[in-house]
């Protein structure tokens, strides 16, 4: 749980874009669904998870926010976990909106909302029952607060990588012939959510990996194919603990190594450790980028997309691409994963972990090895 100070924090970031952008009240919206940074505005703000369809959060200058619920069993989890003091259900939330924003005497001016967020039907209801409003994208100045992540944050973070190191050590005791993929993301989810994890994000995949046949790990959600000697097994495994996402990606093979795998993961590793040159405070994504590729460039392999992303409350807060002008600042947690290709562009692999930005340099949240492992 997050303290008072945390809160206020937060609060009060918030309100200076109230002020900032002289808006009158700021919509948050929240989705139940997996999605890019869109999606966690309301959770950063609220600290309540949207586990339903959709929430929002109506923030204002001079009265206190309202958060409405499309449930009346979630009433009391949020009295008790959330940052909200008033939460109401609604059957109708874009109406009922409306509705508090007219008893709060808000017919006109400027509110903001994150415009990606509103389906059309909300934003016409919006228009036609405030026709005086002028609705501002705020989604931006919402993403710069959330990206300077505090240091009850941090704290966070490197719980949640803690909890996919151990995911990964799990998953290397259930890993032998025999075992389908399905028995071992059951191993390394039961080790993260027995220990906290709210969600769990896993893509799994195995085969026998060969340059002779162009043959990749088919990497996906888990099946029941079955483990066999010889093959390699690549996992991306992300747990959330307290709203904030972590990912570590690594490869194992099954039962004897697999030298080519590892050549690539290699590679792959060492592009990491070139781009991890420049990931620091006043360099931009793309000079990490640019590193990387620079790197792979000299060992006959390709580097394509994609290279990671930025974390946080949400898995996707922002793309670690070449175009990705956005300055490194302390507090910023990035998932550095590069995919590395043959020249031929038929065999890929990749791995990487989670790193936070601090004031001098970076911290590698994981301690799991970056070593191919054969079990």
């Amino acid at each position: 749980m997050f303290s008072t100070t945390e809160k206020e924090r937060r609060h009060k970031a918030i309100r200076q874009i109230l002020d900032e952008e002289q808006l009158k009240a700021l919509l948050l919206i929240g989705d139940a669904n997996l999605g890019y940074d869109y999606c966690g505005d309301l959770r950063y703000h609220t600290n309540n998870r949207t586990i339903t369809y959709r929430e929002v959060v109506a923030v204002f200058k001079e009265y206190e926010p309202v958060l409405f619920t499309t449930t009346t069993r979630k009433l009391e989890e949020i009295a008790a976990r959330s940052f909200i003091r008033d939460s109401r259900m609604s059957d109708d939330i874009v109406a009922d909106v409306v509705t508090l924003l007219k008893e709060r005497g808000i017919s006109s001016g400027r509110i903001g909302v994150n415009l990606e967020m509103l389906s059309m039907a909300w934003d016409r209801y919006f228009r036609e029952s405030l026709p005086q409003v002028e609705w501002v994208e705020t989604h931006e100045r919402m993403m710069q607060v959330r990206r300077a992540h505090s240091q009850e944050e941090a704290d966070v973070l490197r719980k949640g990588a803690a909890l996919g190191d151990g995911s990964f050590e799990a998953a290397l005791k259930t890993i032998r012939p025999g075992v389908s993929e399905f028995e071992v993301v059951a191993d390394l989810e039961h080790y993260s959510r027995s220990r906290g994890a709210e969600e769990h994000f896993t893509l799994i995949g195995s085969a026998k990996f060969s340059f002779a046949t162009g043959t990749n790990v088919i990497f996906y959600y888990p099946t029941h194919r079955r483990l066999e000697i010889g093959d390699s097994l690549l996992m991306e495994i992300t747990p959330r603990y307290e709203g904030y996402w972590t990912q570590l990606v690594r490869a194992v093979n099954v039962g004897k190594p697999n030298d080519e795998l590892i050549k690539m993961q290699t590679v792959c590793r060492d592009a990491i450790r070139k781009g991890l040159e420049k990931f620091k405070p006043g360099n931009k994504v793309k000079d990490v980028v640019s590193a990387m590729a620079s790197y792979v460039a000299t060992t006959g392999y390709l580097l394509k997309s994609p290279f990671g992303h930025i974390c946080g409350v949400d898995m996707i807060e922002g793309r670690v691409s070449p175009k990705n002008e956005m300055v490194l600042t302390p507090g910023t947690a990035v998932i550095l994963h590069p995919t590395v290709f043959t020249s031929d562009g038929r065999n890929w692999t990749f791995c990487g972990e989670t790193y936070l930005v601090t004031a001098d340099g970076h911290d590698r949240l994981h301690r799991a090895t970056d070593e191919v492992i054969t079990v």
